[in-house]
């Protein structure tokens, strides 16, 4: 967004910005299991909408991951392919990820800790106590701070990773640790 917001970066008023709605499941579905069938493989929709599903409709990183599970199917995915596709792109993605969480204060690590637990009310006092947040104000610098990293942003009125790949390493690896 700062490319093209701010009067010292190169894309500056280029052109109108237009938002995207993330592409819904069901057209996902029906795209993935085209494009397999197009190669002479084939996925289950069940199989189609957890790729979406785990990528949370992002077009990007559905395609990528996408991409990863066809790459290791035969000639029809297994829920195995697509558990091993999403290992592959943590491990493939890990010096990146952990760069990431370095840089990271422990109340960043938190807040992100509660958005992988799907927390709403970051302000509540629960909330605060359980992930170690500091107080209300405390909360609201954090979540400035890691948009400012570009690591969420606030859609409706709930922050969501930019990254759900990101999300998924750390609520499966770096927070099982």
């Amino acid at each position: 967004m700062e490319l093209f917001s701010s009067p010292s970066k190169p894309f500056y008023k280029f052109g109108d910005v237009i938002f995207l709605e993330k592409i819904k499941e069901n057209y996902w579905i029906s795209f993935i299991k085209k494009r397999f069938r197009e190669t002479g493989k084939n996925i289950e929709p069940h199989q189609a909408a957890k790729i979406a599903q785990l990528m949370e409709n992002h077009p990007y990183f559905v395609q990528q991951l996408s991409q990863q599970v066809w790459l290791i199917s035969k000639k029809t995915c297994t829920d195995k392919d697509i558990t091993r596709a999403v290992e592959n792109l943590w491990s493939h993605n890990a010096i990146l990820f952990q760069r990431e969480t370095d840089s990271l204060t422990n109340s960043q690590l938190n807040y992100l800790k509660a958005m992988c637990h799907n927390v709403k009310q970051f302000s509540s006092a629960e909330t605060i106590n359980t992930y170690k947040l500091g107080t209300s104000a405390n909360v609201i610098r954090i979540k400035e701070a890691l948009e400012n990293k570009e690591i969420i942003d606030t859609i409706n009125p709930y922050p969501e990773f930019m990254d759900p790949l990101f999300k998924t390493w750390l609520t499966n690896v770096y927070f099982k640790r």
